[in-house]
């Protein structure tokens, strides 16, 4: 063998399998993530889902789920950082020769091991808890899985050696087995520098999750919410199918939320809305009416308060027709744009057909049905917006936790003996209320 040969790394299918499985698992890792931070300041997310061109079903809900959260990540940010850590292993392994091949082939199997522990821990917590896993997710735990069997395929070694190898490892730890300085410190500075890769991977997740999650606030008191809620008159809200909305039409639980496409406070509250129907599920449905604060379709104001904000209203319409009403939505609050770029762009992006786009935008349906939310709003004598009645009543202020308060109390006020609503929500996991579906 020439001196050539004996330097090269060895060629075996095995690591191609190793390097390609480790780049799956953090691109799908990476992905979901996306998807969850996304998530976190829309009620739907815009952009390419992969889960629903997959498997004809979306995603993030069972993604969203706070009982997937640890230590303040998701856990597909775990991911990340974990398969951040096995690549770096992996390279070094492949590309540094024969100086630290075998130690990061073990530490890389080891560390798979782990994570395939964790993954099945995982699994099986979620059953017991009856929580959904999504798609996505299922297919990086078998991912994993592969792994571990590419990673032997690569040590070309027999499980003996691997036993003496990791014997002999926990022995140099422990300090009673002597090792020459240089390769100890070798071995302790590629562990070191993968370990630093997966702790930058790990940071960028925690800190872009601590940016985008609410910031707790001093908690409301709840029988004053409550009670101000209770002394708030019922209103009739007329719901259909044809209103954009979240949530099946019979859920147990209906919020109406009145907003304009310009309004900043709408912005806020379309991230809460978004937690809020990932934490309740189908008990919950979300209404959307329009309620431009435009002088130029509302006639209430006596001057134009936000501009283009009618246009806005009649746009978010016509995607409506093309199911896209909620990405349109989503994209018209986040842009700072003036409103006949924003509608365009937002057209655009979703790939809506812009022919029937803009035959629908100018039709006498489109400014009907706005304008029938508007008078709705207006007999409610709304105080702005956004505004929000759940089960009728005016919930007020519509933050994160007092909807969560008022939802919960809605739900264990329909449990049976339970009239004041005290009874845990998981009790009422189950309920439906007797509402007529209208079809859609």
């Amino acid at each position: 063998m020439t001196p050539l040969e004996a330097g090269a790394p060895r060629a075996h299918p095995g690591w191609a399998a190793c390097f390609l499985l480790a780049g799956a698992g953090l691109a799908l890792s990476a992905y979901l993530v996306g998807r969850v931070f996304a998530s976190l300041v829309s009620t739907a997310p815009s952009g390419f889902d992969l889960c629903s061109v997959l498997f004809s079903t979306s995603c993030d809900q069972a993604m969203g789920d706070e009982r997937f959260w640890i230590l303040n990540v998701p856990v597909a940010g775990w991911g990340v950082a974990y398969f951040t850590a096995l690549a770096g292993l992996l390279f070094l392994a492949r590309f540094m020769r024969r100086s630290f091949e075998t130690e990061a082939l073990l530490a890389a199997t080891l560390l798979n091991l782990t994570g395939i522990g964790a993954g099945l821990a995982l699994l099986g917590w979620s059953w017991v808890a009856h929580a959904t896993v999504c798609p996505l997710c299922l297919a990086v735990h078998a991912i994993n899985l592969l792994l571990l069997a590419a990673l032997w395929r690569a040590g070309e070694q027999p499980f003996p050696a691997r036993l003496r190898l990791l014997r002999d490892a926990w022995a140099w730890l422990r300090g009673s087995r002597a090792e020459s300085a240089e390769r100890a410190r070798w071995n302790l500075v590629g562990l070191g520098s993968v370990a630093l890769l997966a702790a930058v991977a790990f940071q960028w997740v925690y800190v872009e999750a601590a940016i985008r999650r609410p910031h707790p606030e001093r908690a409301p008191d709840r029988a004053e919410v409550v009670a101000a809620y209770r002394a708030s008159p019922r209103q009739e809200l007329p719901v259909t199918a044809e209103d954009p909305h979240l949530g099946p039409l019979d859920a147990p639980v209906q919020l109406v939320v009145f907003e304009s496409l310009r309004c900043p406070g709408c912005r806020d509250l379309s991230g809460t809305l978004s937690r809020l129907r990932r934490k309740f599920g189908d008990r919950l449905l979300v209404v959307y009416k329009h309620y431009p604060l435009s002088s130029g379709c509302n006639a209430r104001l006596a001057r134009d308060m936000q501009p283009g904000a009618c246009e806005m209203a009649w746009a978010a319409e016509a995607a409506r027709r093309q199911a896209r009403f909620w990405p349109f939505h989503d994209a018209l609050l986040a842009t700072g744009a003036d409103a006949p770029r924003a509608i365009a762009e937002a057209a655009r992006r979703l790939n809506l057909d812009p022919a029937r786009f803009a035959e629908d935008r100018e039709s006498s349906s489109a400014r009907d049905a706005v304008a029938r939310d508007i008078a709705l709003g207006d007999r409610l004598n709304i105080p702005g917006t956004p505004t929000v009645f759940l089960e009728g009543r005016l919930a007020q202020p519509p933050t994160e936790d007092v909807l969560t308060i008022l939802i919960r109390y809605e739900l264990g006020r329909q449990v049976a003996g339970s009239p004041s609503g005290e009874r845990d929500i998981m009790d009422v996991g189950r309920l439906r209320k007797d509402r007529p579906s209208k079809g859609g």
